[in-house]
């Protein structure tokens, strides 16, 4: 049993104590005005000699009063004399060296907030404040108070519940933070998701990873989160934050065909550039090349800068051209170009599909010389990528003397073709009618 549990009577009085609830006076000591009582409470409290400011000023706990005569109106608030009172109670309890005692004034402190509680929380916003309050007292003396660090996070617990926002972003994300991790160590996994899930629009960047990092250590295997993220879109089918851990979890499991359902009802329910992207790689890596093309097109309308579109119409190019649309996919390699004109790889990309034209055109026949006239076009542009772009070097020196091999021979050339060296050839409709979508010129070597 505590000891002196309710000791808002005390007062320090030589060398004793006076600590009854029952005995507690509504009237100031010594038969003084309220106004005098109260300015030697002030200045007392002021110096520091909490002994005997609780002597004039405790009469205020026992009568409660919303004014003081002689004090204009408004300046006087009793709210505010209350933590005056904790503060004056806790730093007379730090000072003593018999713990009965210590206890005894913080529990009194305590007793205050509770009735701080009663009188002054009559908004969510008081409220709030006292839980505040309250739980960083808890904090500072959880030596003194049993199980004061748990009531500590009670108290944040109950800010969260009255203002999730606000909880989030108040010192930088402190007690949000503090919340969470007390919850994870007691195991609480499905509060912790769900505050997580109520905070996250509302947290900062800093505390956004400290979010994603709990809820790695929350669920260290991915067959455990798999099952709990399940479980919860179970009960909300669009929970899009269970969604998304589902999602980690079937790619750490390696659950392609799974792993693509869920990407899709993210993307459906949440449509973004990355979403877009992610799920156009995927389908382009499954060889489901139409697929990718719509996603890649709806990622391109979405895309934050110029280096993302000029990326993302190259891999466009890459699907039409898997799909032998090679007219189609140069337009998108010539989109990347009026994007960036040094850009080495559309150059290599240019180059490549001119290659795969003349594999198209003489698909079931021999190679004719007119096809070979293409390969110039096809080293034209590999030589172009270096020169603009040194990073694709080597990609080009590797390429180049396999094309040169096939360019046309001198046979070719002045007997076949009757050319010159020198001479500018069209490769187009006049060259064989395949070819008619390239529109280049080169030059007979």
């Amino acid at each position: 049993m505590k000891l002196l549990a309710t000791i808002l009577g005390i007062l320090f009085v030589g060398s004793s104590f006076a600590y009854a609830q029952d005995d507690c006076n509504p009237n100031p000591p010594d038969g003084m005005q309220e106004i005098a009582a109260f300015s030697i409470f002030q200045g007392n409290y002021n110096n520091g000699d909490y002994p005997f400011a609780l002597r004039y000023g405790r009469w205020m706990i026992c009568k409660k009063p919303t004014e003081i005569e002689g004090i204009p109106p408004g300046r006087f608030k009793l709210s505010t004399q209350y933590t005056k009172f904790i503060n004056m109670y806790t730093e007379i309890g730090k000072g003593k060296t018999d713990p009965s005692e210590r206890e005894a004034y913080i529990d009194t402190a305590l007793a205050l907030y509770e009735e701080s509680f009663e009188l002054f929380a009559e908004t969510p916003e008081e409220e709030f404040e006292l839980y505040q309050r309250r739980g960083r007292y808890f904090l500072e003396n959880y030596n003194a108070i049993d199980d004061g660090l748990q009531k500590a996070y009670a108290d944040f617990e109950a800010m969260f519940e009255l203002d999730p926002e606000r909880t989030t972003t108040t010192a930088n994300g402190y007690y949000i933070r503090v919340t969470v991790e007390n919850m994870v160590r007691q195991d609480r996994k499905d509060e912790v998701i769900a505050m997580i899930e109520t905070a996250t629009s509302f947290a900062s960047p800093e505390i956004l990873t400290f979010f994603d990092e709990t809820l790695e250590k929350l669920f260290d295997a991915p067959e455990e989160r798999l099952e709990f993220f399940g479980g919860k879109l179970e009960d909300n089918p669009d929970d899009l934050e269970a969604l998304r851990n589902l999602a980690d979890a079937q790619e750490d499991l390696d659950m392609q065909d799974e792993l693509m359902v869920t990407l899709k009802k993210i993307h459906d329910l949440e449509p973004t550039y990355d979403s877009a992207l992610s799920l156009a790689d995927i389908e382009k890596g499954n060889a489901q090349y139409a697929g990718a093309a719509e996603l890649y097109k709806e990622a391109l309308e979405k895309a934050p800068n110029d280096q993302a579109k000029k990326e993302i119409n190259i891999d466009l190019s890459d699907v039409y051209a898997s799909m032998g649309q090679l007219q189609t996919s140069k337009q998108y390699i010539t989109a990347a170009l009026r994007i960036d004109s040094n850009y080495g790889l559309a150059y290599l990309k240019m180059a490549s599909i001119y290659g795969q034209a003349v594999s198209s055109c003489s698909d079931g026949r021999k190679l004719e010389a007119k096809d070979k006239v293409v390969y110039w076009v096809v080293v034209d542009y590999l030589n172009r990528a270096k020169r603009v772009d040194a990073s694709v070097t080597n990609t080009v020196n590797s390429q180049l003397a396999t094309y040169e091999a096939v360019t046309p021979s001198t046979e070719d050339k002045f007997f076949t073709l009757g050319y010159e060296d020198g001479q500018s050839v069209k490769v187009d409709s006049s060259l064989m009618s395949c070819y008619s979508w390239i529109n280049e010129t080169t030059t007979v070597r």
